[in-house]
């Protein structure tokens, strides 16, 4: 296995790991989603407010193979049939972002400050720092992250899980 490989099947395990830790705090979906679309009665970008995978994507064969993957998966971004024109970013659809994995570093890391604050107050979470978490993605990829940190990193982020499932223990 290539090296950019290995380092994308790493970062593919991170997404599924914090796609399940999105799953599990749901701030976001609570608490902006849902009232927005209250509001407009209709689709929303929220914070979805420009075509951040293409504005933040470094120049990397990993990077290059994260797009490719993706867009087997999905589609080119002007292919993407249900684009709600709410958002800049083509794979924002009527009924949010279109990408179930595949994502950018920049998409997948993105929490806005009131719910970080949400994660600290309510489940005693202060390891997760939006751009910490943006250039830890980054470096995955890159390779930049070692084999040692990437295991810290992982642990890092499988005990956020632990501890919004059991928010009594913390």
């Amino acid at each position: 296995m290539e090296n950019s490989e290995l380092y994308l099947q790493r970062y593919l395990e991170i997404e599924k790991i914090l796609n399940d830790f999105y799953q599990y705090f749901d701030y976001c979906l609570e608490k902006c989603i849902k009232p927005a679309i209250g509001i407009n009665n209709g689709p929303v970008a929220v914070c979805c407010k420009d075509k951040y995978y293409k504005k933040y994507d470094l120049e990397d064969k990993a990077f290059d193979l994260l797009r490719d993957e993706r867009e087997i998966r999905y589609g080119k971004p002007d292919q993407i049939n249900d684009h709600s024109g709410v958002s800049p970013c083509e794979y924002h659809t009527s009924v949010g972002c279109a990408l179930k994995t595949h994502k950018s570093p920049i998409c997948l890391s993105f929490m806005c400050r009131k719910s970080i604050d949400n994660l600290r107050d309510r489940f005693n979470i202060f390891q997760y720092d939006y751009l910490g978490f943006n250039y830890a993605l980054e470096w995955i990829l890159t390779g930049d992250m070692t084999g040692i940190a990437y295991a810290e990193f992982k642990d890092s982020c499988l005990d956020m899980i632990t501890k919004i499932k059991n928010p009594k223990k913390n």
